[in-house]
């Protein structure tokens, strides 16, 4: 008699407990910091085996020859990714519906004549969740030559952070007031790697690997003196969103290097920390679930993080600033595993989409009071990445900033998304 197809995580299979099949990590895997692998699902399997890619190129991993991150000092910004395979052939990913399939309240979405009224509009417990439904009339499988241009987009925003301090998903003043040692490495790092020369290069890239395995070593001690199964069952440890925050933004510096460098050793390194990447991922996006929807002790997360504010406006931007980073963060940390997996296997699922604010002007607000006014007077566009397609219709190109924009690319059909820019003579 066959059996069942099951639902849950390997890991939760293995140990018969209830799996909250969360993606891309449930719950109990995130929170023991342990790597979560769903079972291929017969119509996965399925989707998998069409040939969507030649013969020829079965096997090809992703290379970036050319990226923005893969020049050599002097000769950095002028230039754009260029992945191994070389036609624009069709990639399927996956979309799957899950029980965390999330539609929300309609007084949580911003629309063109409703600006942000609700104090609380980026902090409801509505707003943390991972949606995995897509609106299917404007999805549709993603070209190899937008995953070129979305990985050489990524590129450019950790070149950016190197050369300015901030970035679509590192916020000006994220670090300002407090810059943790991990993140000093991985910066000092990433300035090595971006300014190296082919003399250096393996020494930089040996550097690049060393401190990646520190970080991991780092963390897995601080796991080990808690108790992974205290930890995992639910023992009430302080969540520190911006010590995981932190983590996550050095080990995502070490990844994007590793992963489309093109040296053989860097790439088999990231890839054998990907897992670690999407754990450390799900498990800061599930504590800031947990933290920051609970209005009572929401102000508590600012402390050691960003400066003391001094007004109540300031910390409700401050607030914003913080929950805003983990969103985008998220959103980025996700996509590069799956982004990588695609290029190389031809299909990948994916990772599904959390709410964020796509309105321009409010990441790069320079004060609580601009911020404020612009939420009270715009329409701040904060919405789920899967139905962002409504923008097509609600706003300009120039409305959009550009964290919005490069999603709205990797999410939607690319024919609607160019009518779009060409509809305002694009941008």
């Amino acid at each position: 008699m066959p059996h069942a197809e099951s639902n849950a995580c390997s890991a939760c299979a293995r140990s018969k407990r209830k799996c909250g099949r969360q993606m891309p990590s449930c719950a109990r895997c995130a929170d023991r910091g342990r790597s979560c692998v769903y079972p291929p699902s017969r119509s996965r399997a399925a989707s998998s085996s069409r040939p969507l890619l030649s013969d020829a190129l079965r096997g090809s991993v992703p290379r970036v020859e050319d990226g923005l991150l893969a020049g050599v000092a002097g000769n950095t910004s002028s230039r754009t990714a260029d992945l191994i395979l070389a036609d624009d052939l069709m990639l399927d990913l996956a979309f799957p519906l899950m029980d965390s399939d999330f539609a929300a309240p309609s007084s949580l979405i911003q629309t063109p004549s409703a600006p942000a009224t609700r104090a609380d509009w980026f902090l409801a417990p509505e707003t943390w969740r991972i949606s995995h439904r897509v609106d299917t009339s404007a999805a549709m499988a993603v070209g190899k030559a937008t995953m070129k241009k979305y990985v050489a987009v990524l590129q450019s925003w950790f070149e950016r952070w190197v050369t300015t301090g901030s970035n679509p998903f590192i916020h000006p003043c994220l670090y300002s007031a407090n810059s943790p040692a991990c993140v000093q490495v991985a910066y000092a790092t990433l300035a090595s790697y971006i300014h190296r020369t082919p003399a250096n290069t393996d020494t930089v890239l040996q550097i690049v690997e060393d401190r990646s395995n520190d970080l991991l070593r780092e963390n897995g001690a601080i796991l080990d003196r808690v108790g992974a199964e205290e930890w995992a069952d639910g023992g009430e440890q302080d969540i520190d969103l911006f010590a995981q925050l932190t983590r996550l933004h050095a080990l995502m510096v070490y990844q994007i290097i590793g992963l489309f460098d093109g040296d053989i050793r860097s790439r088999y390194v990231a890839e054998g920390h990907m897992a670690v990447q999407d754990s450390w991922a799900g498990k800061l996006f599930h504590s800031a679930a947990k933290a920051l929807s609970n209005t009572h002790a929401v102000a508590t997360h600012l402390v050691g993080c960003l400066p003391t504010p001094s007004t109540y406006s300031q910390q409700q931007w401050y607030l914003w600033i913080l929950s805003e980073s983990i969103r985008r963060t998220w959103l980025v940390a996700v996509s590069l595993s799956p982004v990588f997996t695609a290029l190389q296997q031809r299909w990948s699922a994916c990772p599904g989409g959390v709410m964020y604010t796509n309105r321009s002007g409010l990441w790069n607000a320079a004060s609580a009071t601009e911020w404020e006014k612009q939420c009270l007077g715009r329409n701040v566009a904060f919405l789920q990445r899967f139905e962002c397609s409504r923008l097509f219709d609600d706003a300009e190109p120039a409305d959009i900033d550009e964290f919005g924009t490069a999603m709205l690319d990797m999410t939607f059909n690319g024919e609607l998304v160019e009518k779009w820019r060409d509809r305002s003579g694009g941008l």
